[in-house]
């Protein structure tokens, strides 16, 4: 008997999709190009910010994020236990600790208070990850005066208090 799976990370494309990969591809500019600046220019305009920069996944982004910060060596940085594994390995990339704390039972997303039990004078940084399409508490964590560093992959066009999330931290 055949067991039937929902299938993790499987794309559902259309023809007209289909038909626009095809060009990218056809055009030799998959990294760049105008298609790209166009999906920087229609996402930053979508998220009413100045500026957006495509990478080519989460762990690069998140990555970027923590060296704008300038976070490293002998820095700690809160994250969520209940995560993809990219969160844990950018902040190995910039040679810090990641300190994993508890999430909460009802939207699984990161504890404000296991946040507070877990910062040190070595906290550099909170990465929030807004899981099942569910914001996070920011304004919770705000009041720890840390820097927010929000992975909306999972959330984009949610908002919080009638702001979209990844403008929040």
């Amino acid at each position: 008997m055949k067991k039937h799976l929902i299938e993790h990370s499987k794309p559902t494309l259309d023809t007209v999709e289909y038909k626009k990969i095809l060009n990218i591809l056809k055009s030799g500019q998959i990294a760049q190009g105008p298609q790209v600046i166009k999906f920087e220019t229609d996402f930053s305009r979508f998220m009413s910010v100045k500026d957006a920069v495509a990478v080519n996944c989460g762990l690069s982004a998140l990555h970027l994020a923590l060296l704008a910060l300038g976070i490293g060596k002998n820095d700690e940085v809160i994250i969520p236990s209940y995560v993809c594994t990219a969160l844990f390995h950018a902040v190995q990339y910039v040679q810090a600790k990641a300190v994993n704390v508890d999430v909460n039972l009802h939207d699984g997303n990161i504890s404000s208070e296991a946040v507070k039990r877990a910062i040190t004078k070595k906290t550099k940084a909170i990465i929030v990850a807004h899981m099942f399409g569910c914001p996070a508490d920011i304004q919770a964590l705000k009041k720890f005066k840390i820097p927010i560093i929000e992975d909306c992959a999972q959330a984009i066009g949610a908002k919080q208090q009638g702001q979209l999330v990844g403008g929040c931290g």
